[in-house]
Parts: structure tokens; sequence; C-alpha cells
């Protein structure tokens, strides 16, 4: 394959962890509260956030002869995200302060895989992906709104476990491309999580579509690495399968 084998399902997967978990976060916070100008600012926080980790990670796999040049861009993005993170604070108040430590933990974790040039092992992405769809919790789990329900947490860990699934899946289809074993661990994992989903449905947590959805998800681990396909193919199903997560937690 070419060179940019990996790059459009690799940007795919970047974008819609962004903005799926943050989208379902406001999702599932706007039928409990009123949105307001705090979660407007802590989506740019963490967009900023994230481009200052990239370029932190960056840094990190460099040659020490050349990080220099990555300097200026780590230095913006935190100062960015400092200043979106400080706004934010004045419209959501201090107590959003106590999801420090846990990504403290997470990030320095994943940093500390880039420096040791692992940043591309699995580990490293269910880090990445626990980082951003954590930003769910830290949107719907606020002071002063109703608890958190069985149905919002399975709807949460849903997203979550779907982005682990699609670094496996996306693994098998390229940087481990000739590994059987890689495209037997994707879809064992994805029949897995259906019946994970089947069983949250059993229990009135999901809905039915949810069930058609892990099935698709299922079709593809087991039909994609069977199949000639091109990057091109790759990311675009991906967002068809992200945006039809977005679709069943809007239809809720």
């Amino acid at each position: 394959m070419a060179k940019s084998t990996g790059w459009i399902p690799q940007q795919h997967g970047a974008w819609a962890m962004i903005a799926v978990p943050y989208l379902t976060g406001l999702a599932l916070t706007a039928r409990v509260r009123p949105l307001g100008l705090g979660d407007l600012f802590l989506g740019l926080t963490w967009l900023v956030g994230y481009f200052a980790f990239n370029a932190a990670t960056l840094t990190l796999k460099a040659p020490a002869k050349r990080r220099s040049r990555y300097y200026v861009p780590l230095a913006t993005y935190l100062g960015g995200a400092g200043a979106f993170g400080i706004i934010t604070l004045v419209f959501k108040g201090w107590p959003l302060l106590c999801w420090v430590p846990a990504y403290a933990v997470v990030l320095g974790l994943s940093l500390w895989l880039a420096g040791s040039k692992r940043e591309r092992g699995l580990l490293s992405g269910v880090l990445t992906i626990v980082a951003s769809c954590g930003l769910m919790g830290v949107l719907r789990v606020s002071p002063g709104a109703a608890p958190l329900t069985a149905a919002e947490a399975t709807t949460m860990a849903a997203v979550t476990l779907y982005f682990v699934g699609t670094v496996l899946h996306v693994k098998a289809l390229i940087r481990e491309r000739n590994d059987p074993g890689s495209a037997r661990r994707s879809l064992t994992y994805h029949a897995g999580f259906m019946a994970l989903i089947v069983v949250a449905v059993s229990l009135g947590w999901l809905a039915w579509p949810w069930v058609v959805w892990a099935a698709l998800l299922v079709a593809r681990a087991w039909w994609m690495p069977r199949s000639k396909r091109t990057p091109m193919q790759i990311g675009l199903l991906e967002i068809a399968m992200s945006a039809a997560l977005l679709a069943l937690v809007f239809l809720g």
C-alpha cells in the first residue's frame, strides 16, 4: 500500500474521538440541565488541549537535536488550553478541578509511553480514548445535576468501548494487516461487545437499534480484513459508524 495508508483512518479516529464523546456528553447533559457557555469552553479546552498533547507527543518522540522545532507549537497550544481552561473554571466553578488528578495519571502515562517510543501500542491508544471519553463524565456529572442513571452510564461505556474496538479494527487493517491473529482479536472483541449490548438492551438501559448497530460492527470486523479496501473506504466506513452512534445517542 502507499506510504499514506493509515492517514485517513487515523485522522478520522482523532476527530471522531474528540467530537463524539463531547457531543454525547452534551446530549446527556441537556436532558438534566440547561447547557451553558461553560460547556462550550470546556469543549474548546479539550480541543486545544488535544493539540497540546499531540505536540507534546511529537516533542518527546523527536531526536534531541530536533525537539526545538516543536517548542513553539507546544507552548502555543498549552497557553491556549490554559486560557480556555481558566475561562471554563469561571463559568463552571472550582469543583471541576476534582477531575485533574485522574487526567494527570492517564495523560501522564500516555506521555511516558510516547517518550518510550510506545505511543502506537494498544495501551497508549486505550489511555487516549479513556481521556477523551472521560469528557462525557466531566460534562454530565456536575454539582446540582441529577445523579447518573444506569442508562447514561451504559451509553458512556458503549461509546468508550466502541473507540477501543476501533483501535483494534484499524490495527488489523493497517499496521497488523498481515497478522491473522489481529483480525481474530478484533472480531472476538466486537462479538463480545455485541453481547454486552444485547444484555444492556434486555435490561432496558439501551434501545433495540443499538443491537443492529453492534451487529454491523461485528460484520465490519469480519468482512473488512477479508476484502480489498482502500484507506478512503476504511475512513468513510468509520465515519458512518460514528455518525450512526451519535444518532443512537441523540434519539436515545
